[in-house]
């Protein structure tokens, strides 16, 4: 087999998960972040995507993807149809920008903290990782190491940006994304925005919202926005995401001629999620809301739950992130917490320089979550 293929044995906190439900005892995943499992899609999504049985019959493959699906993407996030192309999934984009971007055994940049995603594509591409890091100071929030980022930058193919990040929730202000274009630029390598949970903005109405990093890498930068419809509709199912080329022409150009390469050797989105795409954009507004308004209530709960707990600060997307008291390791952590019938996933999941946090989805029912909180602080009592 492959080396790039790592079938690496489980962990012990997997092997003991398993091992409870087979037992059949009923394990409450407090990082279960799939919202068709907490009723957040809009029925009108399956109705919306039947409508298009028939004109979906046709088939008229497009390396871009079916141009009317691209023209309501530029309508909605700007630029023109051209600069964008549809894919099966983020994870198949970010395939495409290392087959694009690197030869084997160069390296592409990725954050840490981060949910691990890069990495395992990566090394499929037959690529290396360089990891550049986020600290956090409580309350202020993260900030990233722009001196690591910018030494990264001069030995990588792509800087990997995830806006707001997976799991801190922090979203790239900008100062700092100004700061990483101008890196970039310099580099002469393009930024992977990765902004699938853009638009699920935790603030206030007095807090200044976050801005696409597209609009504040600066003119010199070349950024390749990732997005899709398993977030903005809460359908995972659908597979349907797509991939936005911004920059200076003369750079992009030669991307662009690239991607349609790969694009016409994949084709891969089905054409009924295609054809359905400019209505399904339709329902977006009201599915963020909802999950807006859902993750703000299940946010401000977290907070409720206890002196010796710490919520650390948490701009966007589905997941916070909780400081427990240090009673235990992290492993062992995990093994109390499933005596308690709870999973999560601890800090070295993501990363994290230091243990004792777990990432809390913010999309279960309030009622649920707040049954889920109980568990915990009765699990660590």
């Amino acid at each position: 087999m492959s080396s790039r293929v790592a079938v690496e044995a489980p962990n012990e906190l997997a092997v003991a998960r398993q091992a409870a439900q087979s037992s059949g005892k009923i394990i409450w995943d407090l990082t279960d972040s799939n919202p068709t499992r907490h009723g957040l899609m809009d029925p009108g999504v399956m109705t919306a995507v039947v409508r298009h049985l028939d004109e979906a019959s046709h088939y008229a493959p497009d390396p871009k993807g079916w141009r009317p699906a691209r023209e309501a993407l530029a309508g909605r996030f700007g630029g023109r149809p051209d600069d964008y192309w549809l894919t099966g999934s983020t994870s198949e984009a970010y395939s495409w920008l290392f087959t694009i971007l690197a030869e084997p055994a160069q390296a592409v940049g990725m954050p840490v903290p981060g949910y691990p995603l890069v990495e395992p594509l990566a090394r499929l591409a037959g690529l290396q990782t360089l990891a550049y890091p986020a600290f956090y100071v409580h309350p202020h929030g993260w900030e990233l190491n722009l001196d690591v980022a910018r030494n990264v930058a001069e030995r990588a193919r792509a800087m990997v940006v995830v806006n707001p990040n997976n799991p801190t929730g922090a979203y790239v202000n900008p100062a700092t994304a100004a700061a990483l274009g101008e890196t970039c630029a310099s580099a002469g390598v393009p930024l992977i925005a990765d902004e699938v949970f853009f638009p699920f903005w935790l603030g206030g109405d007095d807090s200044t919202p976050p801005r696409r990093l597209a609009d504040t890498a600066g003119k010199d930068a070349v950024v390749i926005t990732l997005d899709g419809l398993s977030k903005l509709l809460a359908a995972p199912q659908l597979k349907v995401s797509w991939l936005r080329l911004s920059g200076p022409p003369e750079l992009t150009a030669p991307l662009a001629e690239a991607l349609d390469t790969v694009a016409d050797t994949y084709l891969s989105v089905n054409s009924l999620a295609a054809c359905a795409l400019p209505e399904l954009l339709t329902l977006a507004d009201l599915t963020v809301a909802r999950i807006r308004v859902r993750c703000i209530a299940n946010l401000a709960a977290l907070q409720g739950l206890g002196d010796e707990y710490r919520v650390r600060r948490t701009e966007g997307g589905w997941t916070a992130l909780v400081d427990l008291p240090r009673l235990m390791d992290d492993d062992e952590l995990g093994q109390r917490l499933l005596q308690n019938g709870l999973s999560a996933h601890p800090g070295w999941f993501y990363d994290f320089a230091s243990g004792g946090a777990i990432a809390v989805s913010l999309l279960p029912e309030p009622p649920v979550f707040a049954d889920s909180l109980r568990r915990l602080a009765r699990a660590l009592g």
